[in-house]
This record gives structure tokens, sequence and C-alpha cells, in this order.
């Protein structure tokens, strides 16, 4: 099963949205702060999950059988790293076999204060011992 944080964001739907060509829709958790926003999600059959980065309660219900994961950062600046950090090791005690991360360019040498979270946030992937794939997306234009 793959599971996507953050699914009712831009680029979670996007995601969600290109794997539904490839995966059937109950293969797909949507790992969302508020479910009631994924309403068109479900309708497609995806599974949808309520997923809160401060709560791990709700993490570990919402992993439960996940293999695969895209942990689309948090937003809060100055405030990732616990988050993250608590998505990481519920996702490592579910048994996920894959973490993918977005990260930001540059993130292992840029000075730039974002880049701290995401370097620290890799650093924990990585201790982890889980599998990873850390993307380095460029700045959103979005933004």
């Amino acid at each position: 099963m793959y599971a996507v944080t953050g699914a009712t964001g831009q680029l979670g739907r996007l995601v969600i949205g290109a794997l539904l060509k490839t995966v059937p829709a109950d293969r797909i958790v949507a790992a969302v702060r508020d479910p009631a926003k994924a309403s068109d999600l479900a309708e497609c059959g995806v599974i949808v999950r309520e997923a809160d980065y401060r709560r791990p309660d709700k993490l570990r219900s919402a992993l439960a059988g996940v293999e695969k994961l895209l942990l689309i950062s948090s937003t809060e600046v100055k405030g990732r790293l616990p988050r993250h950090r608590a998505v990481i090791d519920v996702a490592r005690a579910a048994g996920v076999s894959l973490i993918a991360y977005t990260s930001m360019l540059h993130a292992d040498t840029s000075p730039a204060m974002l880049a701290i979270e995401h370097r620290q946030t890799e650093e924990v992937i990585a201790a982890s011992g889980l599998p990873a794939v850390i993307l380095r997306n460029g700045w959103y234009t979005e933004n």
C-alpha cells in the first residue's frame, strides 16, 4: 500500500492523481489532517485516513499496512523537525519499507534557514535505517 501525507495539498493531490494511473485506488492512502477535505479522493476509492504530524496515535492508524510512504514536508517553518521525526518514527515502527521525502535543493550545503530543517530531516531519515528517496525539489512557483 502507498501513502501520501498532505494529500489534500497541491503536491499531494498531484501525486495521488499520478498514482491512480498505475495503482488501484484501494492501495492508496491519503493521509490528511481533515478527512472532510478529501471526500473527492474517497469518492475515487482512495483510502482516506486522518493523520496529524503532532498526534502519533493518528499517525499510527494512518500508516498501518503502508509499504511506501511519501512524506510531504510540513509547511510549519521552525517546527518541521519534530513533526517529521514523529512520522519517520511511526513509519519505522509500522514496517514501512520505503520513505520518500520532499526536501529542498542543496539542503545538505545551503546556508538558507529553510535548508536547516530539511537537512536535519534527511539526517533523521538516514539514521532511521529506512530505505529512502530524498526529493530535493526546487522552490514551488506557487509559493
